[in-house]
């Protein structure tokens, strides 16, 4: 596959999981601030919210993007790891950010949230979506 071809692709790839990025944003950030109301630690709620986002997201890239049907548990595992990185990150990012230094909640939620989608398409891409990837370079 030429450089041009392949980053092309990369960048595809790259656009579907942003785009199926915002639905997760919005059940990620939707459950947030409905579920505010109701959890008083902004690290559960941020738990809870993100790893509905995450099971969202895993589902859409999976048959969408990345169009695997296999080892979907072991994938999902994966991918869930990579997200428990994420959502580590962003508390840490809340913490310091919204309870330490009174930041608005919600812009730093959104703050996180952009921080952590590159650095998971990165990993999710070459790692746990890798034989996928390399299955549709073939195909092509």
């Amino acid at each position: 596959m030429s450089p041009v071809t392949q980053h092309t692709k990369i960048n595809r790839d790259f656009i579907i999981y942003c785009l199926i990025g915002i639905s997760g944003l919005v059940v990620d950030f939707g459950s947030f601030f409905i579920l505010h109301t109701i959890f008083e630690s902004t690290q559960i709620l941020n738990f809870v919210s993100s790893t509905l986002g995450l099971t969202s997201n895993f589902f859409l890239n999976a048959h969408y993007n990345f169009k695997v049907k296999d080892n979907l548990l072991k994938r999902y595992l994966n991918y869930y790891v990579v997200g428990l990185v994420g959502i580590m990150f962003s508390n840490l990012i809340l913490f310091i950010f919204a309870t330490k230094l009174g930041y608005n909640i919600y812009i730093v939620k959104l703050f996180a949230l952009g921080i952590v989608t590159v650095s998971q398409y990165t990993f999710n891409k070459f790692v746990t979506f890798k034989e996928a990837a390399d299955d549709k370079v073939t195909d092509n």
